[in-house]
């Protein structure tokens, strides 16, 4: 698209900001054509000159500027596009922002990035970003539902020794809940399925689940016990990994694996092709809920 196309498409998807002047929607309505057009770009080169670069930047420092209401315009849109599906995929994931070059920025938080099974600290600070996106079952985004974007607090030593019995409200992983709840209707004709990566793969998140009705679809990270019985007696426990190897394979297909060049904490991977099994079957997990150091089973969900 020319860059009249982006600040048209712009128009139609943000001109009814309410930002409090109309100069401020139509500044926004202009700098996000310009930064559409050029994605890959910095600011400074996507708006052309120093006078555009300005008004930018005190737009973005305008403290009469809230984000929640640009996204609840964008929400509204994406909920009228996704009126159109009978099903539609909320689509929940958390990106990093590494800041590496600029030592002086305050606000943002430490990160860390995991190395095979372990957490390493690294050096460079930036933000959390939570985002829910809508998307076809064909695979066609329609746009932003739910995003969270915040600086990570360094928890306190006593905390982090006991952080798997605080309540899931004083968790970083709330956020799973927090976004689904926000996102798990757009309209009444329109069934809408989350689905998450492991790190949702926790009790509360199955709970909320339930209560709302919100169906969900989850990458297991937990080998749970499936059956009733395992709760009673150890020699009974049927777990899911095991239960899943032996059922019948219903397909294959193949996909490439790109190359993955190595960096100051990943290590690198050559490029192959790898062969993968689809199994399904219906089984009852046992989650489990912890409080006070304790495990408390509940009831199963069907899955």
């Amino acid at each position: 698209m020319q860059t009249s196309d982006h600040e048209s498409w712009a128009r139609e998807e943000l001109g009814n900001v309410d930002l409090g002047d109309p100069r401020r929607t139509a500044r926004l309505v202009k700098l996000c054509g310009q930064l559409s057009a050029m994605p890959e770009s910095s600011i400074n080169q996507a708006c052309g000159d120093w006078t555009e670069t300005k008004a930018a930047y005190r737009f973005f420092q305008n403290d009469k500027v809230e984000v929640e209401d640009i996204l609840a315009a964008h929400r509204a849109k994406t909920a009228e596009r996704a009126e159109q599906h009978s099903t539609v995929l909320a689509l929940q994931d958390t990106s990093y922002l590494v800041d590496t070059s600029h030592r002086q920025t305050t606000g943002l938080g430490e990160l860390s990035v995991k190395k095979g099974k372990h957490v390493e600290k690294i050096s460079s600070q930036g933000l959390v970003m939570h985002s829910c996106l809508a998307v076809t079952t064909a695979g066609v985004p329609l746009g932003l539902l739910d995003q969270q974007l915040f600086a990570r607090e360094e928890a306190p030593e006593e905390q982090r020794r006991h952080h798997n019995v605080l309540p899931i409200e004083e968790k970083e992983s709330y956020r799973w809940l927090e976004v689904l709840k926000r996102s798990r209707r757009v309209s009444e004709t329109t069934q809408l399925v989350t689905v998450c990566d492991r790190e949702a793969d926790i009790y509360e998140f199955f709970q909320l689940s339930a209560a709302l009705g919100a169906p969900v679809l989850v990458r297991a990270n937990h080998d749970r016990p499936i059956n009733k019985r395992s709760m009673y007696t150890e020699k009974e426990i049927v777990k899911l990994w095991a239960h899943l190897a032996r059922q019948p394979c219903t397909g294959h297909f193949t996909i490439a694996v790109p190359l993955r060049r190595a960096t100051k904490h990943v290590a690198a991977r050559a490029p192959r092709t790898a062969t993968v099994a689809v199994r399904g079957a219906r089984a009852a997990t046992c989650l489990v809920a912890r409080r006070r150091g304790t495990s408390m089973v509940k009831c199963p969900v069907q899955g």
